[in-house]
């Protein structure tokens, strides 16, 4: 097998069709992305104070740092020479504005920046695996500000987003309780995961994640809330909206911890009204430096030739459960990002990538 530089030549897919349903940063000039960029031609009253701030020690002023969103770090790092410079020395800050200014950016256009702390941005930045199937995460889920990965946004029904009206209904929330978890506005587009349809208008949403955990803290128990949950009536609940709300009162609050294409699949399964409008491509950071992920080219292959009829059936029993149908779990193989060491490992033993060199 090549070296491991080669192998991330030879075997990776540069370009992500696959993706192209997923939120896409265009950079607009008439929003500021949080800035390291010099305020000393600014006019400023205290050049050198945080004002009330400066009465507190060190560490105590640190701690209320880590409370504070970025818009509110941004804020404070303008208002002075020292608060410039408190606000940038945090790797919190710097870290996340110099590799994510993209998430950044989303995150103020779809009205959810102020909902988190820098620091579990800083955080998910910081991590590198999915918050469903532990595999790794190539994209924030912006309401929860969590890594995901794409197979998990598709098939984990606590990853979607829903409308506040069906989430209302569906839980059995009111206005009132909604305004206790974060409300994202997307962003007009053409979105989808599997198929892509166009979103002209700018919708709110909520995640069903936050929504449904909010449901158990207002009703008390899972059991209760169950009995809550809308079930058809012509005329007033539809069959497709009824599939939805059994799906989403099953949505795992914990996860599963597995790739969930290779489980089988339930019926009645409803496609994904808003996949891709709450999730952007998201960076790794460690001390090596950044990693997005990769995609591989051996696993296109062998996606071709289980379509072809040409996938032995060794191989296939490698890959696919018995009690699962191929379909799922292959498809999956083409949207499955790898890290960059766990790529190499991965190349080592994937079948597409032997045929790709004549093995």
């Amino acid at each position: 097998m090549a070296t491991h530089c080669n192998v991330l030549q030879q075997f990776t897919r540069t370009e992500e069709s696959e993706f192209k349903g997923m939120i896409r940063y265009v950079p607009n000039r008439n929003r500021l992305l949080p800035s390291t960029t010099s305020i000393s031609n600014q006019p400023r009253l205290q050049a050198s104070s945080l004002g009330q701030l400066d009465c507190l020690p060190a560490e105590l002023l640190l701690s209320v740092l880590d409370l504070l969103d970025f818009q509110s770090l941004s804020r404070l790092s303008r208002v002075s020479l020292l608060g410039k410079d408190v606000v940038e020395d945090l790797p919190v800050y710097w870290e996340t504005v110099q590799h994510a200014p993209e998430a950044l950016a989303v995150l103020g256009q779809t009205h959810l920046l102020s909902y988190h702390p820098a620091t579990l941005l800083h955080s998910a930045l910081r991590q590198s695996r999915c918050v469903s199937c532990l595999a790794f995460g190539g994209f924030l889920f912006l309401p929860t500000c969590e890594r995901v990965c794409f197979e998990c946004l598709y098939e984990n029904q606590a990853l979607r987003m829903t409308s506040p009206a069906m989430a209302k209904e569906c839980f059995s929330l009111t206005d009132h309780d909604l305004q206790r978890i974060p409300v994202m506005h997307s962003v007009p587009g053409t979105f989808g995961l599997r198929f892509q349809f166009v979103h002209k208008q700018a919708e709110r949403l909520v995640s069903v994640k936050q929504a449904k955990k909010l449901a158990l803290e207002i009703h008390g128990s899972a059991e209760k809330l169950a009995r809550l949950r809308p079930t058809y009536r012509p005329g007033r609940t539809s069959m497709k909206d009824a599939a939805i709300f059994r799906h989403f009162h099953e949505a795992p609050l914990d996860p599963p911890g597995c790739d969930l294409s290779r489980l089988p699949r339930k019926a009645e399964v409803v496609e994904d009204d808003f996949g891709g409008m709450a999730s952007i491509r998201f960076p790794s950071l460690s001390d090596a430096g950044t990693d997005k992920g990769v995609l591989c080219q051996g696993c296109l292959v062998t996606y071709s030739h289980y379509m072809q009829g040409m996938l032995p059936q060794s191989t296939l029993s490698e890959l696919v459960p018995v009690d699962v149908g191929p379909y799922r779990p292959l498809l999956a193989l083409l949207t499955r990002l790898w890290s960059t060491k766990g790529f190499a490992e991965h190349a080592h033993q994937c079948y597409g990538v032997h045929r790709i060199l004549g093995q």
